[in-house]
């Protein structure tokens, strides 16, 4: 698998069970944490399913399996979506390779330590796709002590396609666009901020804007 390429024909499941882990395994380099991390992925309308990590291994199987160590919850419209654009114009995918060493998935080793470090629960959401308002929610720290639970977040973060594009190419860093009022914040700012500054070391360096 070369990059970022996710292959036609891709669903809900195969792009969990089998396309993440391909792509985790070919963009996690080596060297990386050897920590176990387990990470609950809950999209409504196809399932749960429980992600076993352990440096480039990932396995992933269905059902709830265990307390995880951060959780996910999305619809299935989401994944769709996502996956309509990886066939198509692609803007939920960075543009360029990462360099050498560089963190390029969610999934890495090195990420997922530092995001597992907050506490809370927070939604991610796109606000312009189309007309449509797509979202994620994370629950990480105390939040994994319960069953997942994506009403009433802690906070809610919102972007434009445009702010997640300049992000995703690394003209934008997160915590500079919350600082800058680039994405909307409602709620808890300071677990935002938190989980800005857990990912910013692992960003693109920044360029022009």
């Amino acid at each position: 698998m070369d990059g970022y390429d996710i292959p036609q024909g891709t669903t809900i499941e195969s792009l969990l069970e089998s396309v993440a882990p391909a792509l985790h395994d070919g963009l996690v380099p080596d060297g990386v944490p050897s920590d176990s991390f387990v990470v609950s992925v809950h999209v409504a309308g196809t399932g749960a399913f429980t992600v076993h990590i352990r440096g480039r291994a990932m396995r992933v199987e269905r059902g709830e399996n265990g307390r995880p160590t951060l959780w996910l919850f999305t619809t299935s419209r989401v994944v769709e979506r996502f996956l309509e654009d990886a066939r198509g114009p692609r803007r939920f995918l960075p543009t360029s390779p990462p360099p050498h060493g560089a963190v390029a998935v969610l999934s890495d080793p090195r990420l997922l330590k530092r995001v597992a470090m907050a506490s809370g629960r927070m939604e991610l959401a796109l606000r312009d796709a189309d007309g449509e308002r797509l979202s994620v929610v994370l629950g990480f720290g105390d939040a994994t002590r319960r069953s997942v639970d994506p009403d009433d977040p802690d906070v809610v973060v919102e972007a434009t396609m445009s702010t997640i594009e300049r992000m995703l190419s690394g003209v934008l860093p997160p915590e500079d666009a919350l600082a800058d009022g680039e994405v909307n914040v409602r709620g808890n700012r300071l677990l935002a901020l938190q989980l800005a500054l857990a990912v910013a070391p692992f960003y693109p360096a920044k360029g022009p804007r």
